[in-house]
């Protein structure tokens, strides 16, 4: 049975609680307080504070060394849901997935059936000792001056079809100056182009995600709205997966999924399924952050 949805802690704008079905033992939803608030500099502030405080306390109470986090903008999944949590309320949530050593992760919960995926049990500790969590020892806490070391560089990428990607992004005009470079995901090897799946990678390297700008995460997210809006046909939501795997150099990859229902494509299903919230990731599912993006311009 679904356990009944448990508070944590509150901020100004978000709040940390349980999901109405945890399906790990650090699965939790940052939940916005209030629906009518604007995601705007303030409550992104807010955003980023919330995850780095349960980042914190998951890193020094359980040992945490990475997080997937997923967020559903204008979409509910339906049915088997593969590959994402379900649908907790209409109110802005993100759901949260810290790797705990020995525990569940979300690849292996979220790779079966919604209607099929048991609770995870025994958290009432854990939860008990976050609520009293208000900094403890954070010696164990990765420094704030860590950076990703650069990455040794590598063959040419794969030629995507030039003629389907300019069809799809017929508006598209460089983002030389914007925080994110934005592009069509690049296909593991032999598998054919399929529009849909974007990857958005910061510009400037952040050792965690709690230290992304503010003004860049709006930034990311109005540039999300426009990809939806300009497909043809348009997207009627968009999902998106991350992970943040601050123990190693591997940039924060943001996996945005244009959304139809009824689409047979099942990208975001078959992305999951595949490796793609494997920590570490496959060096298929990275990006890269050199070079104009091809997103369309607001």
């Amino acid at each position: 049975m679904p356990q009944p949805r448990s508070h944590l802690c509150s901020s100004t704008f978000w709040s940390v609680r349980r999901p109405k079905l945890t399906l790990t033992e650090a699965h939790f939803v940052l939940r916005l307080n209030d629906p009518s608030l604007a995601f705007d500099v303030e409550s992104a502030t807010d955003l980023l504070r919330c995850y780095g405080h349960l980042r914190s306390a998951l890193i020094e109470l359980r040992g945490a060394t990475a997080a997937q986090l997923y967020l559903a903008l204008n979409w509910q999944p339906v049915g088997d849901a593969l590959g994402e949590p379900v649908a907790e309320t209409s109110t802005p949530s993100l759901h949260v997935f810290f790797t705990l050593p020995g525990s569940t992760t979300a690849a292996s919960a979220l790779s079966r059936p919604a209607h099929v995926r048991p609770a995870a049990g025994n958290t009432e500790e854990l939860d008990e000792q976050l609520r009293r969590w208000q900094g403890g020892k954070v010696a164990s806490t990765p420094s704030h001056d860590k950076r990703p070391e650069p990455k040794p560089e590598q063959g040419p990428e794969p030629e995507q079809p030039s003629a389907t990607m300019h069809e799809q992004h017929r508006l598209a005009l460089a983002w030389e100056s914007r925080a994110f470079h934005v592009e069509p995901s690049r296909q593991p090897p032999g598998t054919p182009f399929r529009g849909g799946h974007w990857t958005g990678v910061p510009r400037q390297p952040v050792a965690s995600l709690d230290e992304t700008s503010p003004a860049a995460l709006l930034e990311l997210a109005q540039g999300m709205a426009v990809l939806a809006s300009h497909a043809q046909p348009a997207f009627a939501g968009v999902t998106v997966w991350v992970c943040d795997d601050w123990d190693s150099a591997a940039q924060q990859t943001f996996h945005i999924f244009g959304r139809r229902h009824g689409d047979a494509t099942h990208q975001l299903a078959a992305f999951v399924t595949g490796g793609g919230l494997n920590v570490p990731l496959p060096a298929s599912w990275h990006g890269k952050s050199d070079g104009p993006s091809p997103i369309v311009e607001k």
